[in-house]
């Protein structure tokens, strides 16, 4: 597959990781525009492309809701 540009808009790097759409939501939900690639509504969400520092931002960002939905569901 083709190597494309990171799916943050404004962001002119090389994609280097890509994750499903619904994952990559945390970025949009912290203001960053996310371009969507093969997405097919409403079975296949697509999926986005980051680059190295997009993808370190995104995986802070999925640790912190990751721990916040495991606690509640033990009902911290």
């Amino acid at each position: 597959m083709a190597k494309r540009q990171c799916s943050v808009v404004g962001c002119d790097r090389e994609g280097v990781h890509e994750i499903s759409y619904i994952h990559a939501k945390v970025l949009e939900d912290k203001g960053f525009k996310l371009e969507v690639y093969g997405a097919h509504p409403p079975r296949r969400p697509g999926y986005v492309s980051l680059c190295e520092e997009h993808y370190k931002l995104w995986k802070k960002l999925w640790k912190k809701e990751e721990r916040a939905e495991r606690f509640a569901k033990k009902g911290f």
